[in-house]
């Protein structure tokens, strides 16, 4: 039988980041966290989901969030950034979760990476191509791309 921390998995979602808009609207937050979602076959019944933004982009997002979904909220610069970093330091994360999926593309991330990796947990970063760091890149052990597409009348949508 496998152990419940080989199954799950713990998703730390930089929606801000992801999206590539500090105050997102509703409608881009749910459909990007679809197309996340599709991107990495998630969640699970077992997974956790922590989305993190800025106080301003808090009711957007909150609002759009169900069950499975944690949000935490902090401002000033690479807030939302330091809220997830320390969801990865101090929630035992080793302990509690098979592999962890980090969707923001930010190099702050790096070092956390490289030293959930160095410990034997597998990390999936998803990102935007443009907003992935070299250093995330290279400290992942799998990286999948979120990528806009453009729609009818120049509009931006979020694609996989």
């Amino acid at each position: 039988m496998m152990k419940t921390q080989e199954h799950r998995r713990l998703h730390v979602v930089d929606i801000e980041n992801l999206l590539g808009d500090p105050r997102p609207c509703e409608s881009a937050v749910v459909e990007g966290l679809s197309r996340y979602q599709n991107i990495v076959r998630a969640p699970g019944v077992d997974d956790l989901v922590v989305v993190a933004c800025n106080h301003g982009a808090a009711l957007a997002v909150g609002c759009c969030l169900d069950g499975h979904h944690r949000l935490t909220v902090r401002s000033g610069p690479d807030g939302a950034d330091h809220a997830l970093l320390d969801v990865l330091a101090h929630e035992r994360v080793e302990a509690r979760f098979g592999r962890i999926v980090v969707a923001s593309g930010d190099g702050i991330f790096a070092e956390a990476v490289s030293q959930l990796t160095s410990r034997g947990v597998p990390v999936t970063v998803v990102s935007r191509l443009e907003a992935l760091s070299a250093r995330l890149r290279l400290a992942a052990t799998e990286v999948l791309f979120f990528e806009p597409e453009v729609v009818a009348e120049g509009a931006l949508a979020v694609a996989a």
